[in-house]
């Protein structure tokens, strides 16, 4: 069942197409208010956000903008519902990242197509992604590679893809083996980025890499906060908003 974000401050409107949404098995999570629409939008998994220009306080572009100024967001398909007929206001509306434009009156027919159209987009763009994925894991599984690091004053390899994560304490790392095992090496993260494969590991946070191969899972911790476990390692980290758009393209949660 896929989740959808209706904002329009007709409550008649929004009530009739919201009954007929549901009959077509989508869940409505429905509002009035444009500020409101955000909050939902930050607290549910949306899959697509049908909007009202002309609103009081918070009118369609404006929520717009603020999806668009968020990560998390910013994804997620946007459809524009609206009197307005002029090119210049349709084309204003679409130049600020809107997928689609459903001028009142309409058929819900057209609206049905409209959300469709979307969705499948959506899904067809994350399932390319995800073959990529698929493919980029497939590739670490048949790494073999090992690096030669040094621990206090005694050389060794270690398989790279033994490695589940690595942190960092001022000019320190610790790196984490997946046989339970910490080194700490004086190497920065930078170097480590140096030379570790880009599709088996990536920065989570400006003090943390971890290894694609040994996500356990990732659970939302509040609001915008995402924690990511290890297959190995009990304690989470945090996932630093600045890395988190890249990472959910890669691990798509």
């Amino acid at each position: 069942m896929k989740n959808l974000l209706l904002i329009d401050d007709d409550t008649l409107l929004r009530g009739g197409i919201k009954d007929l949404l549901e009959l077509k098995n989508y869940k409505v999570y429905e509002t009035g208010s444009g500020e409101e629409g955000l909050k939902i939008a930050l607290e549910k998994e949306i899959d697509l956000i049908i909007c009202d220009i002309k609103m009081p306080r918070m009118d369609g572009y404006k929520v717009l903008k603020r999806i668009n100024e968020d990560e998390t967001l910013s994804q997620i398909p946007f459809i524009f519902l609206s009197g307005k007929r002029k090119m210049s206001e349709l084309r204003y509306g679409m130049n600020l990242g809107a997928d689609d434009y459903i001028i009142k009156p309409f058929s819900i027919e057209d609206l049905y197509t409209a959300i469709e159209l979307r969705i499948n987009k959506k899904e067809k763009i994350k399932n390319t992604a995800l073959n990529i994925k698929q493919n980029k894991d497939k590739t670490a599984k048949e790494t073999d590679e090992h690096l030669f690091i040094t621990e206090g004053n005694k050389p060794q390899f270690i398989k790279i893809n033994d490695i589940e994560c690595i942190t960092a304490f001022n000019e320190y790392t610790n790196v984490y083996i997946c046989d339970s095992k910490k080194i700490v090496i004086r190497k920065s993260l930078r170097e480590w980025e140096s030379v570790l494969p880009d599709n088996m590991f990536i920065r989570i946070h400006r003090s943390t890499i971890i290894n694609y191969e040994h996500v356990d899972r990732i659970e939302k911790f509040y609001a915008r906060t995402y924690l990511v476990y290890l297959k190995n390692i009990k304690q989470p980290f945090v996932i630093s908003q600045r890395y988190l758009t890249k990472l959910k393209k890669n691990l798509f949660f």
